[in-house]
């Protein structure tokens, strides 16, 4: 009986010894936050085209990987110093002024003639533009070089003056809105930045 003891308790003792090892194998270290941190983490790659070249576009998604790039959405660019808000307001690209305006851009910044995107939108009769800006704050009443505001756009009346203007920027601006658009849309526009 004594040596049936002893085999069920060496028996026991091996079982044991070799469980805790098991268990000790089996076991996965803990994952540090360093580890999970750099899995989690997906490299962003630099956009190919510059914020500028993609807001003169249309080009949505390349603004959005600029903004997850990290690029500055207020830096001025292309050959009037412009914003890309400047830009895609005076290109009529809702969708890229609504996600920049998302990303919290400065409404306000002016080009090297003083233009605002709300100026820029005013001007081409880009009404659904306006009203986007106006709502997020847009002031319409800054001061472009020429001693205009985008409020005094539309408060005088359509004239050869105003026609000869619009054609030239259609041109400089490289924006292909039909003059007519532009004419009508200016009254409902004065009725949005009157409110």
């Amino acid at each position: 009986m004594k040596r049936g003891g002893l085999s069920v308790c060496s028996f026991l003792l091996i079982l044991f010894i070799s469980c805790s090892s098991t268990n000790q194998e089996n076991e996965t270290p803990p994952i540090s936050e360093e580890t999970f941190d750099s899995q989690a983490v997906e490299e962003v790659k630099e956009p190919a085209n510059s914020i500028w070249v993609s807001a003169k576009k249309g080009d949505a998604e390349s603004i959005k990987q600029h903004i997850a790039f990290g690029t500055d959405l207020n830096s001025k660019g292309s050959n009037r110093d412009e914003t890309a808000l400047i830009i895609s307001s005076c290109q009529g690209h809702y969708e890229i002024v609504e996600l920049l305006i998302k990303n919290n851009v400065d409404l306000d910044i002016q080009n090297d003639e003083g233009v605002t995107a709300q100026f820029c939108a005013v001007f081409f009769g880009q009404t659904e533009i306006v009203q986007l800006l106006y709502d997020a704050g847009a002031d319409p009443n800054i001061i472009m070089n020429q001693d205009l505001t985008a409020m005094d756009l539309v408060s005088v009346e359509w004239d050869s003056d105003r026609e000869s203007a619009v054609k030239f920027y259609k041109l400089k601006y490289q924006v292909s809105f039909d003059i007519e658009d532009i004419k009508s849309a200016h009254p409902l526009i004065m009725d949005i930045l009157n409110k």
